[in-house]
């Protein structure tokens, strides 16, 4: 009867301590900054231009995120850059506005279509000149996220947007976690004109 009543105490001793560690993962994981869509992001951005009279620019690239009901997700971004053509320095301005649909095939794998708007503006100086020009545009892509650890997320995606008749970017983003709701971000992606652009940044979660 004692033995009993011992094992029957330390049986809930390991149930108590199963219950807290499920607990304790469950708040960790709704901590975690990965496989979430309510998220800001902030990063530097280095262009490589594979265009005649137009160099290498750099800049800033942001990008916000929020999902007000489960599978949909709204998305705006800004991203600057300034680059020298025809030897003046030329600033380039883009808006993004749309939004993503998301859904899970599997634990840690989800699969996304987006569609969207965007807004192009580039003003600078030539030969004396002021210039500046912007122009509307949509665009639609799809893309995947898989949770490759704990602490690594990796993005693949595919862009068009109807510009110049037809811009198709493909582009590469790996985050890591650092801290709760931070992650470092890294991103590479290239364009059917060749022009490739690498950023570096964090995402904030929440």
């Amino acid at each position: 009867m004692l033995l009993f009543y011992v094992r029957e105490k330390s049986m809930k001793k390991i149930l108590s301590l199963c219950a807290l560690a499920l607990s304790f993962g469950a708040i960790s994981a709704s901590a975690d900054p990965l496989m979430k869509y309510d998220y800001f992001d902030a990063a530097y951005q280095w262009r490589y231009n594979d265009q005649e009279d137009v160099d290498n620019g750099n800049g800033l690239d942001t990008k916000l995120s929020y999902s007000p009901v489960d599978n949909l997700a709204l998305e705006g971004g800004y991203n600057y850059s300034r680059a020298d053509v025809f030897g003046s320095g030329f600033n380039f301005n883009e808006w993004t506005y749309g939004a993503v649909g998301y859904y899970e095939i599997c634990p840690g794998m989800h699969v996304l279509g987006r569609v969207g708007g965007k807004h192009f503006n580039a003003n600078g100086s030539v030969a004396g000149e002021h210039f500046s020009e912007g122009i509307d545009r949509a665009y639609a892509g799809i893309g995947s996220r898989y949770l490759l650890t704990d602490e690594i997320e990796v993005d693949a995606d595919i862009t068009y947007v109807n510009l110049s008749g037809a811009t198709w970017t493909y582009a590469g983003t790996g985050f890591y976690t650092i801290a709760e709701n931070v992650a470092l971000k890294a991103a590479v992606s290239i364009d059917n004109d060749t022009d490739v652009a690498l950023t570096g940044g964090i995402r904030l979660a929440m």
